[in-house]
Order: structure tokens, then sequence, then C-alpha cells
């Protein structure tokens, strides 16, 4: 299956004053909901990728300027950053040789091997100069499943957890890095849901006392979660439709899966996904159940072909979404319809260079303004989406600030796009970018 990842090429969104730029959901912020997990951020394109509530480019390289006596990184948008050496202390007293053997780990970290220290390249760019700490203390050796309440939890938590545990990138004693892929970011904001994990800007780290939440996130949106990181894993495969040759080679051991009645919607999956999928009522044996079809168009397989924009589940609950749209989600959508000159100032204005931190700054180009006006509509129809990933499901409608609170932002989930799509173009055809 091939990794979940932005459908199109994104604009150059470059840094704007102070190093500031709209950041997707910035318009949201007059909607007031407390998230039972972490918000996870898309993942962005070959060039940059975004950590906390920023985007930062990739780095391509790092090196040590000793005629200025700075650090420098080179990032793939072409950006450079630089910053005195100095400014990190644990270098103090090294020499020329040691500070100059500065080297890349994957797009995180900056390691100085002889001198066995490191930074993390997001902190450095946010002027935090202190060394990365080792991974080492005390984790939880296992996951530990119990309620606050000390009552036994739902039957899919144990293998949920254990799953998650055991799939996602990392070691389960230490963290979990999401490497920005969206299978995996959701998979870390599912255990921080589930009260196993604490998130981190690259994953999450298990927890010293871990114990599932008074309140649990949405069972559909667990089953996405899942079905996103065993086809990230390779432990579910999607066959299509047409395809009537025998497939043992593919999945050999794994369990046969279609559709109840037929033999669509075929798939296979290893037995560990099969049984957590029927703890989560999406199969019964090794077929899908009614409530697994919108799951699944959740995961819409390139495989399947699916569309679902004509279904009358889908049309029903449009006519109900554009009927019902509670008065903060149409503000929130006012809001972001707009493009002020406060927002293209943004990316138009040339970054001031005389403040303290003038030394330790990303220099883009300034954007032109119609370029800027480009920039900011397309980040707009992303708050959107953010506002169908965390407000709206298709069985519920728009939801309550007690189920909101409950939905894992299922980001790049085709259904709410396609939800979006159709709303925008229903209410907004005055607004075209918003049905894009």
């Amino acid at each position: 299956m091939t990794p979940k990842q932005p459908l199109e090429p994104e604009p150059d969104v470059n840094m704007g004053e102070n190093g500031g730029s709209l950041s997707f959901g910035s318009a949201l912020d007059g909607i007031d909901y407390e998230p039972l997990g972490r918000r996870s951020v898309r993942s962005g394109d070959a060039g940059t990728h975004r950590t906390g509530s920023g985007r930062n480019p990739l780095p391509r390289s790092a090196r040590y300027d000793h005629t200025s006596g700075t650090l420098v990184i080179d990032f793939m948008n072409g950006s450079t950053f630089t910053t005195p050496i100095s400014a990190f202390a644990d270098l103090a007293g090294a020499n020329v040789d040691e500070i100059t053997d500065v080297e890349l780990l994957s797009d995180k970290l900056l390691h100085w091997k002889s001198l066995k220290t490191s930074h993390d390249i997001a902190a450095v760019l946010a002027g935090d100069f202190r060394p990365k700490a080792s991974s080492t203390g005390a984790f939880a050796q296992d996951c530990v499943v119990i309620t606050e309440s000390g009552s036994a939890p739902p039957r899919w938590c144990d293998p949920v957890i254990r799953f998650l545990f055991s799939n996602l990138p990392g070691d389960s004693k230490v963290r979990w890095y999401h490497d920005f892929l969206t299978a995996y970011q959701i998979g870390c904001e599912t255990l921080v849901a589930l009260g196993q994990a604490e998130a981190t800007e690259d994953g999450a780290i298990p927890l010293t006392g871990p114990s599932l939440p008074a309140i649990l996130p949405r069972q559909d949106d667990v089953a996405v979660a899942i079905l996103y990181l065993a086809g990230q894993s390779g432990l579910i495969i999607f066959r299509s439709n047409d395809d009537d040759k025998a497939t043992q080679v593919v999945g050999e051991g794994f369990d046969s899966l279609h559709r109840f009645g037929d033999r669509s919607w075929a798939a296979r999956s290893h037995p560990d996904v099969t049984n957590i999928l029927r703890l989560l009522d999406v199969l019964d044996g090794f077929e899908w159940t009614e409530a697994a079809e919108t799951i699944l168009w959740r995961e819409s397989p390139r495989e399947w072909r699916i569309d679902f924009t004509d279904h009358p589940r889908f049309l029903d609950a449009l006519d109900k979404a554009c009927a019902r749209m509670p008065d903060h989600i149409r503000e929130a959508v006012d809001r972001f319809s707009q493009v002020t000159e406060k927002d293209i100032a943004i990316y138009t204005a040339i970054p001031d260079q005389s403040g303290e931190n003038s030394d330790a700054v990303i220099r883009s180009p300034p954007q032109t303004r119609e370029q800027a006006i480009s920039t900011v509509l397309w980040i707009r129809r992303f708050d959107f989406d953010e506002l169908f990933y965390k407000f709206w499901r298709i069985e519920d409608g728009w939801l309550g600030p007690h189920e909101a609170a409950r939905a894992l932002e299922i980001f790049s989930d085709p259904l709410a796009i396609a939800m979006r799509k159709a709303v925008a173009a229903r209410l907004y055809p005055h607004l075209p970018h918003l049905a894009e």
C-alpha cells in the first residue's frame, strides 16, 4: 500500500516576518474544544515538514564554517540557516576538527560523532541550543491496559494498543518516531488518546504509568487508524476487484477478506489484523460488516477505485451537513474564507534581521502579492478540511463538544475531504477555491 501523502504539490510557503507563516488550522483558533490526544500535523512535500505548530524545511546538509565561526544548515527548498557555534554550550572547548565533524542523522538531528553530542534540528531552528538528552530512563516494559476507574476496558483496547506498540517505528520501551507519514502520525496520536504515551514533536514516548482515560477515542476512528497502520506495514493488502487470479504468493498465510454477498472489496490481512478488525466490528468472520462500509471509504484503497460521492448515504449526509451546520462552524468558515492584508503581509514582508535572533534565521525570498494570495487560499482549503476532520463524521453529522473531544484527527481522510468539497460547492459557490 502506498503511504498516504498529500495528493497535490504544495505552493512555496515561505517564512515571513520573524520566520512566521500561516499554519494549517490557524483560522480555527476561535473554536474552543479540548482534544483527547495530540493533534497530528499533515505531512509535507519532499522539501518541507511540520513540527509542532510550524513548518520546517527538510535539511540537505550541515557544516561548520570555520572562517565565520558559524554552523550552516542547507535545506532542500534552497534556504540556509546560520548561527554562531558559540551558541552551543556543549561544544565549548572542542577543537576545530571536532566541531567540523558534524553530520545529519536522518532529517531530525545534528550529531557530532567525536564529541558524542546531538541537537534536535527543530529545537535549534526555534533558538533552543541545549543538547538532546540521551534516550534512557525507566519506561514501561510492556503496555499495561487498565482504566482510570479500574473497570474492564472494551475488548479491542488491549490488542489495539499492543498492535500499535509493535508496529510503529522505534523502540516501544523508549520512543516511537512517526517519520511524518500519515499512518505513523495517526498511530502515535491514537496511543496518546488511549493514555499509553506522551506526544513528542517527532512521535511519542511510552508513559511510565499508562492507563486508559475515562473518555476513549471513537471506535470508528480507531478502526481507521488500524487500517492505515496495517496498510503502511504491509499487514493488509487490498486487491483489485477485477483480479480473479490466485494470489497465494501475495500475503501468503494471510486471511482472505471480502464484501458480504460477493467477492468484491477483496483484501488479505495478517491474522492479528483480522482479529482486531473483528473486535472493532469491521469484520464478521472474513466479511466486511455494514459498519465497515464508511470506514473503508475513509481508507479508499486505490485498488478498489471507490467512488462514494453518488452513494445515497453520502448524499443524505451532505444534505444534513449543509442544513445543520452549527453557527460556530459557519463563523469559522467566514473567518478563513477571507484573505486580509495581514495574511498577505506574512508572505510578502522582508524578514527583520535586526533583532537579537538575527544570526539564527531561515532566509527565504518574499513572495509577490499574487503568490501570497495563492498561498493563503491554499492553506484555507486545508483549514476547511480540518473542520471535517475534527467536527464531522458521516454517521453522526456535526459533532458536539463531547463527541468532538473523542475524535481522532484523521487527516488526509478521503471521506472528510470529499464532503468538504461537496459542502463548499453547495454553500459557498462564490468561493470556488474551497471546493477544489
